[in-house]
């Protein structure tokens, strides 16, 4: 009896052991994970600040946009003027301490008049296409247009003399990164960045911002090194 109970005791103290060494295992991930989570979060935080404040900011001057933006090698946006900026955001609850969904920032440029875009009627469906994608708002019913075309090989559609610029921040708490998918950043067109959280601190803001609004000449190298989307051809 007492030699079946030495080797019960031992076989529970073996799983006894076993079982704390899961715990801990899982106490530990429970913690990492909660510090990842924290660490997306913060960064959304900041994110929406900076970028609260520097649309109003931006506002208040309304400062010229020294850059171009070329649809193709005769459509042209230039004199650019900044017209609005907003920052917005999304949690992923009601309570006050729900976890940051994510952070949109858009801003509208401004030229001073419609911009002629010249086409040839074999790229009709193509052009309406990347108009959509690219936010840029004909002046005239695209349809219209089709259903009344002349006997001619060129079409001309006039755009509205403005376009925003869309950065989404998107927090991916299931492997700790934060998704930037942009819109008309660099050019006209669509990327997309994996960036880790702590990279998103005031440094790398500013230097995206200073090229927003032509005070760089190029976006940062580290943003551009985490990019995943390859911009259209």
């Amino acid at each position: 009896m007492n030699k079946s109970g030495r080797e019960m005791s031992g076989f529970l103290a073996e799983l006894a052991g076993e079982a704390t060494q899961k715990l801990e295992a899982k106490r530990t991930r429970e913690q990492d994970h909660q510090a990842m989570t924290q660490s997306v979060n913060a960064a959304l935080e900041r994110t929406f600040q900076f970028f609260n404040l520097f649309g109003k900011h931006l506002d208040t001057l309304e400062p010229e946009i020294p850059r171009v933006y070329v649809l193709d090698g005769k459509t042209m946006f230039t004199q650019l003027k900044w017209k609005a900026g907003r920052v917005d955001y999304r949690k992923q609850g009601m309570a006050d301490n729900a976890l940051m969904d994510h952070v949109l920032f858009h801003v509208s440029l401004a030229v001073s008049e419609p911009v002629v875009l010249s086409r040839s009627w074999d790229k009709f469906e193509e052009t309406k296409r990347e108009l959509q994608i690219l936010g840029l708002r004909p002046m005239g019913d695209l349809d219209v247009l089709w259903k009344s075309r002349p006997q001619r090989d060129i079409f001309e559609v006039l755009l509205a003399p403005e376009f925003s610029i869309r950065m989404n921040f998107q927090g991916s708490y299931d492997d700790g990164s934060v998704q930037l998918s942009c819109k008309n950043l660099k050019g006209f067109g669509v990327d997309t960045f994996k960036l880790q959280p702590e990279s998103l601190q005031t440094g790398l803001l500013d230097d995206i911002a200073r090229f927003m609004i032509g005070r760089a000449d190029s976006l940062p190298q580290s943003l551009l090194c985490a990019r995943v989307m390859k911009r259209p051809e």
